[in-house]
């Protein structure tokens, strides 16, 4: 009875006392060693000597396990929904993944879900959110007529995974069910979510990498069908171990594909070859050698229904060369 629980030292490095960063005082605190977890009623959580919360009931597992239980609550108020309260609940189903399930209670509104899952293993990590209410959804980001009540709601995830030294992959996405569903929760206030996905190789002399990347609007003006999806974005570079002429020579490819449900659609491709050598001397000058091969393609169709003329170009497909040498001096 009368107890205090802390983690932090209760001594400084002269073994004389000191008061810890925080502590919770309570009038009766039990141990359970086989549980591994510290109980307390009527007590109080405070930081700094300062006490901040008042917890009539509390527990917490002691060490580094992660116990399941609940999550401190939180509280907030906006003219729409009311007053919210969320209650998160934190479940550790193994040392390796989580789950937390935080149900968020509305005065104006219907009860909303929350979901956040995490993963850890031998490959890699990846953690994947979302949120599931029914609400009438509104025509305007702050006002102006609703619809029905509907289901609505929002999922993210993201994930990195190495299969080998070389190879990796890593990954985002973002959806939503309606442009005006973030801003009407206080989830998020961005104007465009963002999707991608990223295959890369890497070794000592060379680089790859395979890309894609999607966007959804939530602007009210904007057209869906104007958002771009870059798929495939490939560039691959390579590093020649052996010398000509005595310098190096890196090679290097990239292509690019942009397509749009409504919109204009541009492909283009590039290849190069870039040789260089660097030498220094008797008095300290580097000189640089420096010489480059480059062929370029590039094709678009649709360019009328870009809104902005001076950015349709030319229909149809392109191409250029180019051909450059040059040599840097330079003094220390």
């Amino acid at each position: 009875n009368r107890a205090s629980y802390s983690p932090c030292p209760v001594e400084d490095i002269k073994s004389c006392p000191k008061e810890p960063s925080w502590v919770v005082k309570a009038v009766r605190v039990r141990y359970d060693p086989k549980r591994q977890r510290v109980s307390y009623r009527d007590a109080t959580l405070e930081m700094f000597g300062v006490p901040i919360a008042v917890l009539p009931v509390f527990s917490h597992p002691v060490g580094e396990r992660a116990g399941t239980g609940f999550l401190v609550p939180d509280m907030r108020f906006n003219g729409v929904n009311g007053i919210e309260l969320a209650t998160p609940y934190y479940v550790r189903i193994a040392p390796n993944r989580d789950l937390t399930i935080t149900p968020h209670l509305f005065t104006q509104e219907a009860p909303m879900l929350e979901l956040g899952f995490r993963s850890l293993n031998g490959r890699g990590a990846y953690q994947l959110g979302g949120y599931v209410t029914t609400s009438r959804q509104s025509t305007s980001n702050l006002s102006g007529s609703a619809s029905d009540r509907q289901l609505r709601g929002y999922v993210d995830g993201s994930g990195t995974f190495r299969f080998s030294p070389e190879w990796s992959l890593s990954g985002s996405f973002r959806v939503a069910s309606d442009r005006t569903f973030l801003r009407r929760y206080n989830i998020s206030r961005d104007d465009r979510l963002r999707s991608t996905v990223n295959l890369e190789r890497i070794d000592a002399d060379s680089y790859l990498s395979i890309a894609g990347w999607a966007f959804q609007t939530l602007r009210l003006n904007d057209p869906q069908g104007q958002m771009p999806i870059a798929m495939p974005v490939i560039d691959y570079r390579l590093r020649l171990q052996d010398p000509v002429l005595g310098g190096g020579i890196q090679l290097q490819a990239n292509s690019l594909a942009i397509t749009r449900s409504a919109g204009q659609d541009t492909q283009r491709a590039f290849a190069g070859a870039k040789w260089e050598l660097r030498r220094l001397t008797g008095l300290g000058q580097e000189i640089s050698f420096t010489g480059l091969l480059r062929g370029d393609v590039y094709h678009s169709d649709g360019n009328d229904l870009t809104t902005t003329a001076s950015y349709r170009g030319n229909p149809g497909w392109q191409g250029r060369g180019i051909a450059t040498a040059a040599a840097d001096v330079r003094w220390p």
